[in-house]
């Protein structure tokens, strides 16, 4: 028997190797509009939803929301146009997933990414067909590290959150994970380390995506 019947993954970090290009795309646009990339922001705020991330990213809270608003288009563009044909997915990703669904464990991704480009991805990477749903930025007034996310799944999949695992390479996600009463399990691949991921609440780190089929499965 299954030690979970919902698991909801992350993208950005856990289950794409994105955060290059995440960078690359964020260090180009705010160049465009003065500022520099601070990288002990980048390393602390990294997993955010954009406007909270692009804010941190430039040491700048009082970037204004008309500004900001074209700051995202901006990035959008440099992102799909230059970087999204270059992402990957993370090693043993399609074979865990496969594994977990032939299982009959519903499987979500829970991002503060928006709708499109997660759509975009998972097709191109060809994995959209192993996800039940995806609740993102999208769907919810607050995103990570608020709850809200994974509330949002839990109540559309009917399961409590002793019955899900929040799967992310953030404090973000598990924040959120722990806030929805979830358990945990961190990668240590993604933007934060296993330290700061126990730190948050992690029950699990674990250092290759396959080793997922374990914990959920028994």
């Amino acid at each position: 028997m299954a030690n979970y019947k919902v698991v909801m993954l992350d993208f950005d970090g856990t289950i794409a190797r994105t955060i290059p290009a995440i960078l690359h795309a964020s260090r180009k646009m705010l160049a465009m509009h003065g500022y520099g990339i601070d990288p002990v922001q980048v390393e602390r705020n990294f997993g955010l939803a954009l406007p909270e991330a692009f804010r941190c990213f430039a040491n700048d809270p009082d970037i204004d929301d008309t500004t900001m608003e074209q700051m995202i288009v901006e990035f959008n563009s440099i992102y799909k146009n230059e970087c999204e044909p270059l992402i990957e997915l993370f090693n043993g990703v399609v074979e865990t997933l496969d594994t977990l669904k032939k299982a009959g464990i519903t499987l979500l991704i829970a991002s503060n990414n928006i709708r499109s480009v997660l759509d975009r991805l998972t097709t191109r990477l060809n994995i959209s067909q192993y996800f039940d749903g995806i609740v993102c930025a999208d769907d919810v007034v607050n995103a990570k590290p608020a709850p809200d996310i994974a509330l949002l799944a839990l109540e559309r999949y009917n399961v409590k959150g002793s019955e899900a695992l929040v799967v992310g390479d953030s404090t973000f996600d598990m924040d959120m994970g722990r806030g929805a009463g979830c358990d945990l399990c961190g990668v240590s691949f993604g933007s934060h380390t296993p330290d700061m991921l126990r730190g948050t609440g992690a029950r699990y780190v674990i250092d290759h995506f396959s080793e997922l089929k374990d914990i959920v499965l028994g």
